[in-house]
């Protein structure tokens, strides 16, 4: 039987949430990364328009006849097939609206970090995102309560760059960095989480 492919650069990037919801449930797959050189970029001109994806990206999912492109996309179907969704209204709501959210605050380190205040300037602008995930949190285990779904990967990927960018960023935040803590000592995580493949893209800085 075909393995999975999940295809992406040779980076975190968009990929790595997919990548933690697979291994978080033990799926066998093929983790294809194209390497970020002539030579990668030449692979994947040869795959793009050969996969049969109806809109040819990075990343794509495949699995059979199933063919995905558009991270989110891929976590929304890998996470209904593995049951990583919501299950009442109310969790529903809460993973739709963090999903849109952490999308928009990881788009602001890449975009406002860069700009002329500098860092001290933007640590500064983002602390209010801090204090409203920190609200948003509250007392529960995960985003949509005491069962972790498909968006916890995505918000704990966001907190990892920030970690990343300035390291104790999320010392004045005990509810955000209990809960990084816990997705980042998932038993089902660590083998990939100490694995020479992650450690090789784990030293991603953003520019300063």
């Amino acid at each position: 039987m075909t393995r999975p492919v999940l295809g992406y650069w040779e980076v975190r990037g968009l990929a790595e949430p997919i990548r933690y919801l697979l291994h978080y449930k033990k799926v066998d797959f093929e983790d294809k990364r194209y390497p970020r050189n002539v030579l990668g970029f030449e692979d994947w001109q040869k795959d793009k328009f050969s996969l049969g994806l109806d809109f040819p990206n990075l990343p794509y999912y495949i699995d059979g006849d199933t063919k995905i492109t558009q991270s989110v996309a891929i976590l929304r179907f890998l996470a209904y097939r593995h049951g990583l969704i919501a299950k009442t209204k109310e969790q529903h709501r809460r993973t739709i609206v963090a999903e849109q959210q952490c999308i928009e605050f990881r788009r602001c380190l890449f975009l406002k970090s860069f700009d002329e205040s500098g860092k001290e300037g933007f640590l500064t602008s983002v602390q209010p995102k801090f204090q409203q995930w920190e609200k948003f949190l509250g007392d529960r285990k995960f985003i949509a309560g005491d069962d972790i779904t498909y968006v916890d990967f995505m918000v704990y990927e966001a907190l990892e760059f920030y970690r990343l960018y300035h390291e104790t960023i999320l010392d004045d935040y005990p509810i955000l960095e209990a809960y990084f803590s816990r997705i980042k000592n998932l038993p089902e995580l660590q083998e990939y989480m100490n694995s020479p493949v992650r450690q090789e893209v784990a030293n991603f800085r953003p520019r300063r």
